[in-house]
């Protein structure tokens, strides 16, 4: 017997009813953040308060493969990001900058190409109104920075957090802003 491929569908926020999915996008933030090689500490009640602002006040895109939801793309402009260091990184026009704030696959869909689908779906209808895009990796998530340099993205700056782990104890997390120009791009 052959074996079918499920269909990956890339759709935006405005075909999404959040209420619906509201839970279903709480257990994929977890999933994607509290499991595996990079796995953190988040409290359940932050993810939902994220994910409330994020929708109310962000763009992106969801991907579903068949009937499940697989995975997330939220972005709003980078002038609203707090951490972003502007001021090292002259070549990056803040106004015009969107920054794709989560980028998640579910475990059971990683290699299927979902994460790069939602970016280069998002970062077409996200030239329409945006210069550039930044986005923000653990420096140790190899996978999403091969990702994301294979799309054009550069480092332009670093910074450094404090995490909890999920066995509770507080680590410091290093993170690599990269930016691409999206204007003629896509």
């Amino acid at each position: 017997m052959e074996d079918v491929k499920e269909t990956i569908r890339i759709c935006g926020w405005n075909t999404l009813h959040y209420s619906e999915f509201r839970s279903k996008l709480t257990g994929l933030y977890l999933h994607a953040f509290t499991t595996g090689g990079y796995a953190q500490f988040i409290a359940p009640e932050t993810v939902e308060v994220t994910l409330d602002n994020l929708f109310h006040d962000g763009t992106g895109c969801v991907a579903f493969v068949g009937d499940r939801l697989a995975g997330l793309l939220a972005a709003f402009p980078l002038k609203r990001d707090p951490d972003f260091p502007a001021d090292g990184c002259p070549h990056v026009p803040v106004g015009q900058s969107v920054y794709i704030a989560e980028v998640m696959v579910h475990a059971d869909y990683r290699g299927r190409g979902i994460a790069s689908q939602m970016l280069k779906n998002y970062l077409q209808k996200a030239s329409e109104n945006y210069s550039h895009a930044v986005i923000r990796v653990w420096e140790k998530n190899k996978p999403a920075l091969e990702l994301y340099k294979k799309l054009g993205f550069v480092p332009v700056a670093g910074i450094s957090q404090r995490k909890l782990s999920t066995g509770g104890k507080e680590f410091e997390m290093k993170k690599v802003y990269l930016a691409v120009k999206i204007i003629d791009c896509w």
